[in-house]
């Protein structure tokens, strides 16, 4: 007869350090279901949930979500608006501040998007999109 052995790392408990995800500082949709699904879970069977307060959470569960649709529509058109600027300042003569707090003036070349936002390349330098303090023709 073959014998088996469970370890930790065969455990379905098993969760490695690395993998554990830092706590929220906010509560989220799933938050607020997974709070309405425990409520319904352990409610008392002799005295359930009224209709009226469960659908009272329903209706703040749905105007969370748009809410939260909104806000990432909101951050998208800011994100666009922000590259249209961006984008026309490519050819114009421009004022930055530089890393050491000196002004740094020159043509923009091009732009560089990526996940650390917008930069302005003058004279070869990237330069952070929000550094700019002064556009000329």
């Amino acid at each position: 007869m073959e014998v088996n052995q469970v370890d930790s790392a065969s455990s379905i408990y098993y969760n490695p350090q690395d993998k554990l995800q830092p706590p929220k500082k906010e509560l989220d949709k799933d938050a607020f279901l997974q709070v309405l699904v425990a409520q319904l879970r352990y409610q008392n069977p002799m005295s359930p949930m009224d209709q009226d307060q469960f659908m009272s959470q329903m209706t703040q569960i749905t105007a969370l979500e748009q809410i939260m649709n909104l806000n990432k529509s909101m951050e998208t058109l800011l994100q666009t608006e922000e590259l249209s600027l961006a984008a026309n300042l490519v050819g114009k003569q421009v004022t930055v501040v530089g890393q050491d707090g000196r002004d740094v003036e020159g043509s923009v070349e091009k732009l560089i998007i990526n996940e650390n936002g917008i930069k302005v390349v003058i004279n070869g330098t990237p330069y952070d999109y929000d550094t700019v303090k002064e556009i000329r023709g």
